[in-house]
């Protein structure tokens, strides 16, 4: 049953305010909050020394989240399926900031006792600690080297050399720093012997590190069966989707298909996350 010419002005006005609405107030608190995550992003990557304007992330950002959403809707043929995961990019963009710092975090831990065997020794052949640093940052590996910088800069500005370590502590947030930085602290106001309490941290380090790497060995074949149980149901659905053609789309478009995602969805990621647990270091 067709409208009549009032109903049909009635239904315009109405669409038209609706699209007013949207226009004003929903679209540019998203640019504003779309914006504000690149800002945030650009800030979390300058603290590790990675100089990326947020200009550059949000053109990435939105390339990636175009692409996104022209694949799903091109696989998938749904255009609410395509809209969720255009913003997925900027979903996962604060995810993969994390990870990133994660892993440098890890890989300047990793050459602490390169750091520790070249200022011990420094200090043996008779220089002080803040110019046993100086000497040594030009011969540090990429990461420590910028950190190590860090707290040269520190001291430049006036900060003892002391405090300077203490503020690097608090920034990298690792037990291994605090095991380097809390007893050489504590020796320098004594007046102790900084030499051999670097090269005994030294050897500390390594033996976690050594401990560490003996652990992932012995838990290597766990973690490979909780990826090949995690990829599993998406490999069978691959291959049925290959198999019958029409068996995404069906699963996609009708309602028990979405609640069975759901809930696959849901005990992949709560078996992920115990699995994690059980195989992490730390109970």
């Amino acid at each position: 049953m067709g409208m009549t010419a009032a109903e049909a002005l009635v239904f315009c006005a109405g669409t038209m305010l609706i699209v007013r609405f949207l226009v004003i107030t929903v679209l540019p608190g998203a640019r504003r909050r779309f914006l504000s995550s690149a800002a945030n992003r650009s800030a979390d990557l300058q603290e590790e020394f990675v100089s990326l304007p947020p200009s550059r992330i949000v053109a990435a950002l939105g390339f990636s989240g175009v692409l996104c959403a022209a694949m799903a809707l091109a696989l998938a043929g749904s255009a609410a399926l395509g809209v969720l995961a255009g913003f997925t990019p900027i979903l996962l963009s604060r995810a993969a900031v994390r990870w990133f710092r994660s892993r440098r975090k890890a890989a300047i831990l990793s050459r602490l006792p390169a750091l520790l065997d070249l200022l011990a020794g420094h200090v043996k052949a008779g220089h002080s600690l803040a110019e046993s640093l100086s000497e040594s940052v030009p011969l540090l590996p990429a990461g420590i080297r910028e950190e190590m910088a860090w707290v040269l800069q520190q001291t430049r500005l006036g900060i003892p050399i002391a405090e300077a370590l203490l503020r690097w502590e608090e920034r990298i947030g690792a037990e291994e720093a605090s095991l380097f930085v809390r007893p050489l602290r504590a020796t320098m106001s004594g007046g102790g012997n900084i030499a051999d309490l670097l090269e005994r941290t030294r050897d500390i380090l390594r033996m976690r590190a050594r401990m560490r790497e003996k652990m992932r060995s012995m838990t290597s074949q766990a973690r490979l069966q909780a990826s090949v149980l995690t990829l599993l149901p998406v490999a069978f659905g691959a291959i049925l989707s290959r198999v019958d053609p029409g068996f995404l789309p069906k699963l996609l478009g009708s309602p028990p298909g979405k609640i069975i995602l759901c809930a696959v969805t849901v005990l992949l990621s709560l078996g992920w996350l115990v699995i994690r647990k059980i195989l992490s270091e730390r109970p």
